[in-house]
């Protein structure tokens, strides 16, 4: 029996260093892509946090220049209108939109 292991062990000897070295490159390999990965999740985390600090400055922004329209707008009147150049409109064509369909109609006066 040990003379059966002796002859299989001197059969796969040249192949030991081989199959060791092609572990050793599939462990580099899968070490370096995980760490790629893992620094591809942290960059996107970052990345989200970033974006979100942004979206709430724009949401800033945007609620500030409403409060502007809004006091623009009470403070426009038909006279004040003229002066900056705006002018009556000829025609009026309202667009309505009906139910949950979606479709369009129009109506002119």
């Amino acid at each position: 029996m040990n003379r059966g292991v002796e002859r299989v062990a001197v059969m796969y000897q040249p192949y030991l260093s081989r199959t060791a070295a092609l572990l050793a490159v599939v462990l580099a390999v899968s070490v370096f892509l995980y760490s790629v990965f893992l620094l591809e999740a942290v960059a996107h985390a970052a990345s989200k946090t970033t974006a979100e600090r942004q979206l709430e400055s724009l949401n800033e922004q945007l609620s500030s220049l409403d409060g502007q329209y809004l006091v623009l707008t009470e403070a426009l009147t038909p006279q004040k209108a003229v002066v900056l150049g705006f002018v009556t409109p000829t025609a009026i064509t309202s667009i309505y939109a009906k139910g949950e369909s979606g479709s369009l109609s129009f109506q002119s006066r």
